[in-house]
Formats: C-alpha cells, sequence, structure tokens
C-alpha cells in the first residue's frame, strides 16, 4: 500500500505535468509504467508465497535499476528535478520484490541504486558539494524506511512464530498431563475392580473360610477368573468391545469344560462406554459360572438399544441369588429366570432419551 501510494499519489502528478511539457518521453511515463508492472507482479507474487526461483526478482532488480539511469538521464532539469522520481522510488519496489529473499539481497539491490545515483550524477556533471549531499541524504531516505519495514516485519513474525511454538508447546504439555491423568485414573479404577473382585476370595482362602472343595467357592472363583479376564481385554483396540468381551468371557468358560456357543450379533453394536459394557457382560458372567455344560449367548443390538441374553444348564442358582429385575446405575436393566435345570439372563441397555436423534 505505500508502494502504491507514493507512486500514484507522489510521483503520478509530477510524470502527468512533464508529459505535457515536455513529451512522453521526457516525462519518464513509460519509465513509471514499467514500475507499475513490476510492482504489481512483484506483489502478486509476494501474496502466492514467494518466487519459485531465485532469477525473477533480479531480473525485476535489473529494470528498476535500469529505469533510475534512463530516468535520471532523460527528464529535464538534471539529477535533482521534480520529473527525477525512479531513484527514491525503486527501493520500495525492489523491497516487493524482495520481500522473501535475505536481508543482504535487499541491501546489495540499495547501495547499487546508490551507486548508480552517484553515476548519473557524474555523468550529468553535477558534483559538487552541495549535489553530492543532497544525494546522500536522498539515498539515506530512499532506504531507511524500506529496511525498517523489512527488519520490523521479521521481527514480529519471529516473536509471532515463537509465541505460537510456545503456545504449541503448552498445549502438548497440557494434553499429556490430562492424558497421563486419564490413564492413571483408569489403571486406578480396573485396580479396584480387580482387588474388589479377588480380595474378599483370597482374604476367605487365607482365614480358612473358604473351601476350595465347596461348588460354591468354586463358583466364586470362576466369577472372579472370568471378571479377570474380562479386565484384560477391556482396553483393546477392536471394532466390537463388547463382542470382544463376550469372547473372553466364554474362553474363560470354555477352559473349565464348558460348550460356548456364542451367537453373532443381530445388529450392529454401538459404541459403548466400558461402564454400560461392563454392566451387559455381568450377568454372562455369573451364568457362565453356574452352567453345567453347555450355555448360549445372543446379543441383539440396535443405535439406541444393546440386549446381551445368555441361558445355560445351570447346576448351580445365581452367586447373586435370585431375585426381581433390577437397573443398573449405566441404565442397564437386568432380569433373569430359571425352568428346570435352564437357568436364562439377559441385560438390556436403552439409549438415554436425551441422546435420540
Amino acid at each position: 500500500m505505500v508502494t502504491v501510494g507514493w507512486h500514484v499519489v507522489a510521483v503520478l502528478p509530477y510524470v502527468v505535468a512533464a508529459w505535457l511539457a515536455y513529451g512522453l518521453v521526457p516525462s519518464g511515463a513509460l519509465i513509471w509504467l514499467g514500475y507499475a508492472v513490476v510492482g504489481a507482479v512483484g506483489a502478486t507474487m509476494v501474496l502466492r508465497g514467494g518466487w519459485k526461483r531465485a532469477a525473477p526478482p533480479w531480473v525485476a532488480c535489473c529494470l528498476l535499476l535500469a529505469g533510475v539511469v534512463a530516468n535520471s538521464l532523460t527528464v529535464p532539469g538534471g539529477f535533482f528535478s521534480h520529473y527525477t522520481f525512479a531513484f527514491t522510488v525503486s527501493g520500495w519496489f525492489a523491497l516487493v520484490a524482495l520481500w522473501h529473499r535475505r536481508l543482504a539481497e535487499l541491501l546489495g539491490f540499495l547501495a547499487a541504486n546508490g551507486a548508480l545515483g552517484l553515476l548519473a550524477v557524474a555523468l550529468l556533471g553535477e558534483i559538487t558539494r552541495a549535489h553530492l549531499a543532497m544525494l546522500l541524504i536522498s539515498a539515506c531516505g530512499s532506504s531507511v524506511f524500506e529496511i525498517t519495514i523489512y527488519v520490523g516485519s521479521r521481527a514480529v513474525a519471529a516473536t509471532a512464530r515463537r509465541a505460537a511454538e510456545a503456545e504449541d508447546a503448552t498445549a502438548r504439555t497440557r494434553n499429556g498431563r490430562l492424558a497421563a491423568e486419564a490413564v492413571q485414573a483408569a489403571r486406578r479404577a480396573r485396580y479396584e475392580t480387580v482387588r474388589a473382585t479377588v480380595v474378599p476370595l483370597l482374604g476367605g482362602l487365607a482365614a480358612g473360610s473358604l473351601d476350595l472343595a465347596a461348588a460354591r467357592t468354586r463358583q466364586e472363583v470362576a466369577v472372579a477368573v472370568t471378571r479377570l479376564r474380562r479386565y484384560l481385554v477391556e482396553n483393546d483396540d477392536v471394532p466390537d468391545p463388547l463382542s470382544h468381551e463376550l469372547r473372553a468371557c466364554a474362553d474363560a468358560a470354555e477352559r473349565r469344560g464348558v460348550a460356548v456357543d456364542l451367537i453373532a450379533a443381530a445388529g450392529t453394536i454401538p459404541m459403548l462406554p466400558a461402564s454400560v459394557r461392563r454392566a451387559l457382560v455381568e450377568p454372562v458372567i455369573q451364568v457362565l459360572a453356574a452352567t453345567a455344560s453347555r450355555a448360549r449367548i445372543t446379543v441383539i443390538a440396535s443405535a439406541t438399544e444393546v440386549a446381551v441374553a445368555i441361558v445355560a444348564d445351570a447346576r448351580l442358582a445365581l452367586a447373586a441369588g435370585d431375585g426381581p429385575p433390577e437397573t443398573a446405575n449405566d441404565g442397564v436393566r437386568r432380569e433373569w429366570d430359571r425352568e428346570g435345570g435352564r437357568l436364562w439372563a439377559q441385560a438390556r441397555w436403552t439409549a438415554p432419551s436425551g441422546s435420540l436423534s
């Protein structure tokens, strides 16, 4: 915007005035137009991320320097007349062309611009102390602002980059801490769950209050072993965690000689929280522990409801005892029934009404 404003507002009126007074060539109108084209092309390339090769920006710079010489030698009134504009304007256009280049290249152009200005003054025979002082002031004035903008923009960009990197590092640290806390919380929860499953049995065995020869004790041990196997696979990265956990329970029962028929789920099982899956699998664990020889597990699922049922030939009552239907805290309704030597249990989860779309 500075380059456009300077080139249009400050320079164009003098070019038009010289054109009207001296003609097209002495006015420098063609040089003015050429600078405008170089500036437009350079600005377009800067907005697109820079030049693809190193040569084009220096071609633009060479055109700018040629314009300095041509403008100085052709306009009326000499180098320091009102119509000489290329020497003071070229630095702005070079700043645009070299925006994505090194500072040394911009300094090199400004030095070359000053040298060509001195050469033009010499060719025009205008070398005096006053003119040399004016040339020095003009060269400094046409360089300081460009260098300041170039260096300042880099400093601002570097500061912003460091701030963004610091923010990213802080976010990574925060996310790592939150992840570590979540992992630790999950480990504590699993530890407490395993502890609640195993410690009572170990305590009873250590105190001698449990008899391993008793069928009820063996059933409680089977429940504990099956729960542990389910805990081990609870965090496995699998597409269907619920079926994966049911398979682990079935494997534990099959190791005791029970034939388990795990039917493929009817419908697509939605992604359920671990607490809901625990509540759905728990009746299966209880029934498998009481099974004599054969069990059948079925799963019926939809986006809003999942039902897990098991039927088995039971030699013992459920460890939890027969009772009325109950609803767990996770919205899983559990129920069971016995008919002759067969034991049936079911756990049904229904999505909360607020989550239904």
